[in-house]
């Protein structure tokens, strides 16, 4: 029989794991909600340099407007995975998706090589224990207002691994926090696609103060930034949004085992007394 003493000291324990529980959620809840604020920021600056792309693509002549048409060569695949644990199975999801696409675009060209580079502490830690090692790779953001910074960092690897190596193509894979099918985003960001700007119609050309191709190359850096940008503020909050529906299953789990052990607590409270009235009739005869 167990004692009541050693019951209630497990019970005591399960209410300080679900302290826990209950505060990572809260935690979780609020960066959620703080990457969802910031990314109307990023949004808007998404708008506002996709204008001054149009406004420049029109100074271009129509012979030297750039194609963005997909090359043959190297892939660099940016994969924005999970910081830490506790977020349920979002970071088996981000790596078996990022593999998954490496595998069909292999089917697709030929046996074409892929590298990684990849952000997220338990995203790196995993795909190293597959024996892959990337490129580059940094962890997420702690914070919401890190992402520009990381995103920074991340746009430097990328044209630093493009000058020096043989990546003709660039894509970033991510979650997304409202998403309800759990698909991944997989977004392309080079070669750059041109056609999704319409071209302007203007009667006044714009002033500017660098050669045109010299401005359009400029900006592309800086929507590539904000891609980024992005892309990592919506795979922090897509891992928080995890986070929390995994702390909110593993509250009602810690609440069953609680009421579970107040049960067994219970009986063996009675049991005890039982025994003591056993043991106390014996005594008197």
């Amino acid at each position: 029989m167990r004692r009541p003493e050693d019951i209630k000291a497990r019970i005591g324990n399960i209410e300080q794991i679900e302290g826990v529980v209950v505060a990572m959620r809260a935690m979780a809840a609020a960066h959620a909600q703080e990457a969802r604020k910031h990314l109307t920021a990023i949004r808007e600056q998404e708008r506002t340099v996709a204008r001054a792309m149009i406004d420049a693509l029109s100074l271009l002549p129509g012979a030297a407007h750039p194609t963005g048409e997909t090359q043959d060569g190297l892939h660099l695949r940016i994969v924005v995975g999970a910081a830490q644990g506790f977020s349920g199975s979002y970071s088996d999801r981000i790596i078996s998706g990022a593999l998954g696409e490496m595998e069909g675009a292999e089917g697709a060209n030929g046996g074409a090589s892929d590298a990684f580079l990849l952000v997220g502490q338990r995203c790196i830690s995993e795909f190293e224990g597959r024996g892959i090692a990337p490129v580059w790779s940094e962890n997420m953001a702690s914070h919401p207002g890190e992402v520009p910074q990381l995103a920074s960092q991340i746009v430097d690897a990328v044209f630093a691994l493009i000058d020096r190596s043989a990546f003709v193509r660039v894509s970033i894979i991510y979650g997304e926090p409202d998403k309800t099918d759990q698909s991944l985003t997989v977004r392309h960001l080079m070669p750059f696609d041109f056609s999704r700007f319409e071209k302007a119609a203007r009667s006044d050309a714009p002033l500017i103060t660098l050669l045109p191709s010299v401005l359009v190359t400029h900006l592309v850096e800086e929507y590539v930034f904000t891609e980024i940008c992005e892309a990592l503020m919506l795979g922090f909050a897509a891992e928080n949004d995890a986070r929390m529906s995994a702390m909110s299953r593993a509250r009602t789990n810690v609440r069953q085992i609680r009421e579970d052990l107040r049960t067994q607590f219970t009986q063996a409270r009675q049991e005890q007394t039982t025994t003591e009235i056993i043991e106390l009739s014996n005594d008197d005869t």
